[in-house]
């Protein structure tokens, strides 16, 4: 629903971190960052060493390097003439077919590159200096925070992690481009405790947040999403499709008790979301509560005098309460609104089907073989009635087989032989 946003961040992560001349960029130097890591890590254990904040800081901007050691230069639709400028040739090139398109994957050696039609579609790290530096450098930059007393380094900690933010970032849009959503969630929650650190003074990053349930709601984790899209709403983000998805995702959890509630929050603060309202609908007729939804209807009613479905709801909940009159008048206004709306036909059709089996059942208690009739009579006038809203609705919609069955049912009931044949044949063409 909101693909939108991280395409939008794709955009803006790619466009930071290409925005200088790649002439400029350091060439690539795998051996100079794995000795100063080396070093690092010794530097860390060491009783001196350790206390100085600049060793943290230090270790930092070193793990946020090698991050970008083999991805700092590479973009999306990049030629591979411009890719050798800075990795040469590579060792092999592979040649495959994948969703019936061919492309080569450029193999060095420690990074795949996918093009397609010489442009770069993708790349795998297949060797990497440190398995996950971006959570370590965040680490370090807070244990930094920490032993810099007097503060000298907070400009310098805030600009790099606000580069700490924008690499995660890319991550995790990478993750989502790949549909691996459980990375892109993982980087997602590091932004967010990137911005739990004291010297953003408790902002809050509500795109990022949105974004974590989005990538959890992907990977199959619903607690999880649940739990960002309430930190959403929290902070007012989201609107209206905040509170729906989120009552998708108490009732994938089996809650159907906060899933009302998700409801219900957001209607009280978007009372004019047709989409809220006809939740609320929903939700109450599949619990039993006619009068409740009958309640939301009529607000519906209010807002979107166009919408054929609010009128058709409205017919079927007078249903449910035993007013077909009112049920029918219901339908009618639905097809004053759209006069092809199969359903209105159908249930038309199928509330005078059903008036009509229970005159049947009550013609079938009369031991009068007089009243008997006359009661049958005026059965058989009823399920005449249903005839031609049935036929509208199938040639609305030819294929819908529960028309042409209850048609077909009619028909034999009120031995139109010829009717009936012909509606026979049309199911038989239908499972063929």
């Amino acid at each position: 629903m909101k693909q939108v946003l991280i395409t939008a961040l794709l955009l803006f992560c790619i466009s930071f971190a290409h925005g200088q001349n790649p002439t400029t960029m350091t060439a690539l130097n795998y051996g100079s960052l794995e000795k100063k890591l080396r070093k690092n890590d010794e530097a860390i254990v060491d009783e001196k060493d350790m206390l100085k904040p600049n060793t943290w800081f230090d270790r930092g901007e070193l793990l946020q390097d090698i991050h970008d050691v083999n991805i700092e230069f590479l973009r999306m639709g990049m030629m591979d003439s411009e890719v050798k400028l800075y990795l040469k040739e590579p060792e092999e090139i592979k040649s495959i077919e994948e969703d019936g398109l061919s492309k080569e994957i450029h193999v060095y050696e420690r990074i795949s590159i996918t093009f397609q039609n010489n442009a770069l579609t993708g790349w795998e790290e297949t060797s990497v200096i440190h398995p996950d530096p971006l959570p370590e450098a965040l680490k370090a930059y807070n244990k930094a925070l920490v032993l810099d007393e007097k503060g000298k380094l907070d400009k310098k900690v805030k600009e790099n992690l606000d580069r700490l933010k924008i690499q995660a970032e890319a991550d995790a849009v990478l993750g989502f481009t790949r549909k691996d959503y459980d990375a892109a969630l993982t980087k997602f929650e590091l932004i967010i405790e990137i911005s739990k650190s004291d010297i953003y003074e408790g902002y809050i990053d509500s795109v990022i947040v949105y974004n974590a349930s989005l990538a959890a709601r992907n990977a199959g984790n619903h607690e999880k999403s649940a739990y960002y899209l309430e930190r959403s709403v929290e902070i007012n983000y989201g609107g209206s499709d905040a509170y729906y998805m989120l009552k998708n995702e108490y009732i994938t959890l089996k809650d159907s008790t906060k899933a009302l509630d998700a409801l219900e929050r957001g209607h009280a603060i978007y009372p004019d979301s047709t989409l809220i309202i006809f939740e609320l609908v929903n939700y109450h007729l599949v619990a039993g509560n006619s009068e409740e939804g009958m309640r939301y209807l009529e607000a519906a009613e209010k807002l979107a005098q166009d919408n054929p479905s609010i009128f058709f709801a409205k017919g079927t909940l007078f249903e449910k309460l035993g007013e077909p009159d009112q049920a029918l008048v219901a339908y009618q206004q639905a097809l004053d609104v759209d006069p092809e709306f199969f359903n209105a036909w159908f249930n038309i059709g199928a509330l005078h089907f059903n008036n009509a089996v229970q005159m049947y059942d009550e013609a079938n208690k009369l031991e009068d073989l007089t009243e008997y009739n006359e009661a049958k009579d005026l059965a058989d006038a009823e399920l005449q009635k249903a005839i031609p809203s049935l036929l509208k609705a199938h040639e609305i919609s030819p294929d819908d087989s529960s028309c042409l069955e209850t048609l077909s049912t009619i028909y034999y009931r009120l031995q139109m032989t010829e009717e009936r044949d012909e509606i026979k044949a049309k199911l038989d063409a239908l499972e063929k």
